[in-house]
């Protein structure tokens, strides 16, 4: 089983993670924490299925100590997870497209999430 860490590092406001994904594989875990600071994780609702512990709305991670979570399966979806330095900020919409990576989306556009050719980068 594999194991991924992703780091989280706030870049003038917009948190970068250290990788842009994750292959979805049961049984292998993410960890997220953060460098610097607070981060809220907003997980589409697919992503939220194949994860277990199931998130429940935002997590809230920092760099004291990394929240991790096993993914439950192997079958295609649509895999992705948000990132803003606001609990607030939460996405009106994640992208559709099926893969069997969880994507690490990020908005840099300032204006919240809009999908993945829209002010997003990887």
């Amino acid at each position: 089983m594999a194991h991924t860490d992703v780091t989280l590092t706030n870049d003038s406001g917009v948190l970068v993670p250290s990788v842009s994904s994750v292959p979805v594989t049961s049984g292998d875990t993410i960890a997220f924490s953060t460098s610097n600071g607070a981060a809220f994780l907003f997980f589409s609702p697919d992503a939220a299925a194949a994860l277990s512990p199931a998130p429940k709305g935002p997590i809230e991670v920092g760099s004291s100590k990394p929240t991790t979570f096993t993914f439950t399966s192997s079958e295609p979806g649509a895999y992705s997870v948000f990132f803003e330095a606001s609990v607030a900020s939460a996405p009106s919409r994640f992208p559709v497209r099926q893969s069997n990576q969880l994507t690490l989306e990020i908005d840099d556009s300032g204006t919240n999430f809009g999908g993945p050719s829209a002010g997003t980068k990887d």
